[in-house]
This record gives structure tokens, C-alpha cells and sequence, in this order.
């Protein structure tokens, strides 16, 4: 899919290029020392570690994956389009800007990668348009207005989630932290949930997620 002028602008900024087959790194002295807004960094990072993950990680040592998730309300349009772009997303013209998308594509990675003992569908819409707002993680009576948790579920949530392998434990941290925008004390606790952001991106990426990934990022319409 070849890029649009505007992604194709913003890659040329970071040293990137959409080649024939692959993402390409350009011009290395860009890519090794070019500012990098912060609301660009995941899509430098993406591309880079998609080219090399030692280089990526070298030109962006601290920045984890759980980072990258939360950048993502900092991101225009065009950013979200290039990191799609890296990733090998190909997204319908405007569906970044439709909620009721992002909706079907959250309910289709759950249900394509059995992600159902760690979200629910609830019978109360928490929102407007979005079947996103029908999702919650399990471990709480939803249907309760003060949520208790119910005994023994957030420990069963967390040993199921051990047992995943890392790219499914990467898609479910990402619906999660999308979901929450902040520090979770419930879930992600004594779990696996430290990767760099390179690392994210390459395991995604060698298990054939990368694109379902990106899709999932790039059509957060908020929650």
C-alpha cells in the first residue's frame, strides 16, 4: 500500500521510507539524531525497530511499550496513518475517525484471539456510538453501580493471563490500557507488562499481530 504524501512527508522527517516489500531506513544520521516530537515517537519507534529492534531500542532506551499505548490520544491523524503505515495496516479512508469501527475491530480481536476470559460484553452502554463501550475487563459485577469485585476473579485474570503467550499478553495489555489511560491497580499487577516499546512491536510482528495491533491503535477514537 503505497502512502499517502502527507505519511509519506512525515517518514521522510524520521529517515523512514515505505519500500517495495519492507519499511526502510533512509537516512541513518535523520534517524539517529532528527528531533522526534513526542507525539511522533511511536511512529519513529514502530518504524525503526521494524528496520532494526537494537537500533530502535538504542535511540529510544527508556521507552516502554505501555508508553507507546498511552501516546496514542497525543497522536494526530497523520501520525496514527504512518504508524499504521509501518506496521503494514492498511485502514479505509476516514475510519480513524469513526468510533463505531474501532468497536467492531476491538470485539473482532477478542473473539478471533480468544481473548474472552479477560473482557466482557455488559448489557449498559458506557458511552454513545462504539461497541467499545460495551466492553469491560472481567473481575466486577458491571451490573452493580458500585462495581464490587467479585471474590477471586482479578486472581484468576492475572494467573490466565500468565499462561498467554507474549503476543497475546501484548494485545491484551493494549485493549486494557487503552480502555483505562492510566496506571492500573487491579489487573496488570505482578504480571508480565515491562517490555520496551521495540520489543512489543517485534513480537507482535513475528506472531502475524502486528497488523490487527495497529489497526486496534490507530482507530482509538478515546473511550
Amino acid at each position: 500500500m503505497k502512502p499517502t504524501r502527507e505519511v509519506a512527508e512525515l517518514l521522510d522527517d524520521l529517515g523512514l521510507a515505505i519500500g517495495a516489500r519492507q519499511v526502510e531506513i533512509v537516512d541513518f544520521n535523520l534517524a539517529e539524531s532528527a528531533y522526534v516530537h513526542h507525539s511522533r515517537v511511536p511512529v519513529a519507534l514502530a518504524g525503526y525497530a521494524m528496520v532494526s529492534p537494537v537500533f530502535a531500542r538504542g535511540r529510544f532506551p527508556k521507552y516502554s511499550f505501555i508508553e507507546m499505548i498511552r501516546k496514542r490520544p497525543s497522536m494526530d491523524s497523520y501520525e496514527a496513518r504512518a504508524l499504521a503505515a509501518v506496521c503494514g495496516a492498511e485502514m479505509a479512508p476516514l475510519s480513524w475517525r469513526d468510533p463505531e469501527a474501532f468497536g467492531r475491530h476491538l470485539w473482532d480481536i477478542i473473539r478471533r484471539y480468544e481473548l474472552d476470559p479477560f473482557f466482557e460484553r455488559t448489557e449498559r452502554r458506557y458511552g454513545s456510538a462504539g461497541d467499545q463501550y460495551l466492553m469491560r475487563p472481567r473481575g466486577f459485577d458491571w451490573a452493580d453501580p458500585d462495581n464490587p469485585e467479585i471474590p477471586g476473579a482479578l486472581a484468576k485474570w492475572r494467573a490466565d493471563y500468565r499462561k498467554l503467550p507474549p503476543a497475546w499478553q501484548l494485545m491484551v495489555a493494549t485493549i486494557l490500557q487503552l480502555y483505562r489511560q492510566g496506571d492500573d491497580p487491579y489487573w496488570m499487577v505482578r504480571v508480565p507488562k515491562n517490555w520496551h516499546a521495540s520489543e512489543g512491536i517485534t513480537t507482535l510482528r513475528d506472531h502475524g499481530a502486528l497488523a490487527d495491533w495497529a489497526r486496534l491503535y490507530v482507530l482509538y477514537p478515546g473511550w
